[in-house]
């Protein structure tokens, strides 16, 4: 080889990524935004696309630093009728009539891979996109807490529907185990495709390396980065936990409280009680009197302006909801990834109303009594507006895990990023050591 050739190969690389995301809830959306930013924040100038069926707008904050979005069918999704259950057997049809078209979808992906020139496939947490990668010859990571193979499993109820549910998450576990490496959020819980994966010990969040029956684990925080090496370690069942990915609040919270058309006199003056469910699960709320207690409001983050009784006002679709979180005292709401790193994130306590039919949620839960503050409120008390005890239990909680010493960093996003970067830079020598070819991606120093 020359050496303006030697040159070349040695230079980092810009690659490309192509980021499938859920379009099942909010939550997938907003962690992918942090990610896929901090990626585009990276001094090598990468390409990254957005893959999902979720709406352009919720990742505007990443197109606004370069992300390429692409709207297209790429889960299956689960079917919710309000924000705390399932309609398990349309659930379970939808997932049938998506593995009928999986054939002629993995084609459509594969083409589309090879068309942008893609080096890798993330996803959080669509199965068909890690299948999809295989088949198109590169690599491909999950990031997320769970995936959906765990979720589908969990509507197993002992009645013939079993069976049914049981066949189809094989395919949805095969087409996972295509992935290269997990990289695991806090909040999670067992991966069935990586096996060994588990959830926290009862004591407390480890932060100590745990070794997995089919590869390794590492807690890795900014620190550890220069020192992990993806070649030292195989591909399909490396599992890399992170610390959380978390929005922040950018906005003051006199200046967007007054944004929402709340006067001064009143924001400066009463409590303020969050409630993320949003209008679908308030209609009627106008009988039940006033579930607030005495010095409080509340902000609803969607819903019918028209249908709030007296002390609740309005937080509009297009608001930056971290900056909401930051302006509560108390957030009410489901356990879902989003809203529990951002309570955490900004030190408030959280009530949320249980959803047994979401095996995220044992994850979640966990996470929030570890790291954060949390009271659970019986769904006929959520119904009926008898709230004013639980936001009470709540407004004298901390908000956050009182030892120091066992608390998470919010840095999840860049980590993931920086790791991701690293683990092509790794395959791309090895590739290159395969061929003989002389020159190699160097491994410089991170530097944050």
């Amino acid at each position: 080889m020359s050496p303006s050739r030697q040159k070349d190969a040695a230079k980092p690389r810009s690659y490309v990524f192509c980021y499938y995301v859920s379009g099942h809830g909010y939550g997938h959306a907003t962690r992918v935004v942090q990610v896929a930013s901090e990626i585009l924040s990276l001094s090598r100038k990468h390409i990254l696309y957005i893959i999902s069926n979720a709406p352009r707008f919720i990742f505007q904050g990443a197109i606004d630093r370069g992300a390429k979005y692409r709207h297209a069918l790429i889960d299956a999704g689960v079917q919710q009728p309000r924000a705390y259950t399932v309609d398990r057997k349309q659930t379970i049809d939808d997932l049938k009539a998506f593995l009928q078209n999986r054939p002629e979808m993995i084609t459509r992906e594969v083409g589309w891979l090879k068309e942008v020139k893609a080096d890798v496939v993330l996803s959080d947490a669509p199965f068909l996109p890690c299948a999809a990668a295989s088949a198109a010859g590169i690599p491909s990571s999950i990031v997320s807490n769970f995936t959906f193979d765990a979720v589908y499993n969990g509507l197993c109820e002992g009645d013939d529907l079993d069976v049914t549910i049981r066949q189809l998450v094989e395919q949805v576990v095969e087409d996972y185990k295509k992935s290269d490496l997990l990289i695991r959020l806090p909040g999670y819980i067992p991966i069935p495709s990586y096996n060994g994966t588990q959830l926290y010990p009862d004591s407390s969040v480890s932060i100590k390396p745990v070794k997995l029956l089919n590869g390794c684990s590492a807690t890795i925080g900014i620190n550890h980065l220069n020192g992990f090496d993806f070649a030292l370690t195989k591909h399909h069942g490396n599992v890399i936990d992170v610390p959380l990915v978390v929005r922040k609040s950018i906005t003051p919270r006199d200046v967007f409280l007054s944004s929402l058309g709340i006067p001064r006199e009143i924001h400066e003056t009463h409590k303020i009680l969050m409630v993320s469910f949003g209008g679908q699960n308030l209609v009627g709320m106008k009988e039940w009197g006033n579930p607030l207690p005495s010095g409080w409001i509340a902000i609803v983050c969607g819903g019918d302006p028209e249908t709030l009784p007296e002390k609740f006002y309005k937080c509009p679709r297009e608001a930056y909801i971290p900056d909401l979180t930051n302006a509560a005292d108390v957030v009410m709401g489901k356990l879902g990834y989003g809203t529990c790193s951002e309570c955490i994130g900004h030190e408030k306590p959280f009530i949320y109303v249980p959803r047994p039919q979401f095996i995220e949620e044992l994850g979640l839960r966990r996470l929030m009594e570890m790291q954060g503050s949390c009271v659970e409120m019986q769904k006929e008390h959520f119904e009926t507006g008898q709230w004013k005890k639980y936001i009470l239990q709540a407004s004298c909680m901390p908000g956050a895990c009182e030892d120091v010493s066992k608390r998470l960093s919010h840095d999840g996003g860049k980590v993931a990023a920086k790791l991701i970067e690293k683990f092509l830079d790794a395959r791309v020598m090895t590739i290159r050591k395969s061929k003989n070819i002389s020159g190699s991606v160097p491994n410089n120093p991170i530097l944050i």
